[in-house]
């Protein structure tokens, strides 16, 4: 994946606007790990204003005491603008229709995926 962040022509890369002069260089993104924190996640919740969004990246659990309740945990929130969330949203895309070609279809129903029959 970290290779296709690197080709120009990706779908998540701004593009560059035509110009009258062929163009010979090539954008190359390099990414600095040394700050970087790792979360784990299994649930975001979106909101926003007109001009940015908020994902809050959680995890989700039950609390045994109120079994129909279910516990958001936010770790983490993203500020972006509506640009960069397109280009995520493409990114991401992008991601997991490579993984499903070479794995096969994720069923996103947990029902579906414990019993395949319903």
């Amino acid at each position: 994946m970290a290779d296709d962040l690197t080709n120009p022509n990706h779908p998540g890369m701004p593009q560059s606007q035509p110009s009258a002069q062929p163009q010979s260089k090539e954008m190359h993104l390099q990414i600095k790990k040394d700050k970087m924190v790792s979360v784990f996640s299994n649930v975001a919740a979106i909101t926003g204003t007109h001009e940015e969004l908020f994902l809050d990246f959680a995890v989700n659990s039950q609390n045994p005491e109120q079994p129909n309740t279910v516990v958001m945990d936010v770790s983490t929130r993203v500020i972006m603008s509506y640009y960069a969330a397109k280009r995520l949203a493409l990114q991401l895309s992008h991601a997991v229709q490579k993984h499903e070609q070479m794995f096969g279809p994720l069923e996103i129903d947990p029902g579906k995926r414990i019993n395949p029959q319903r």
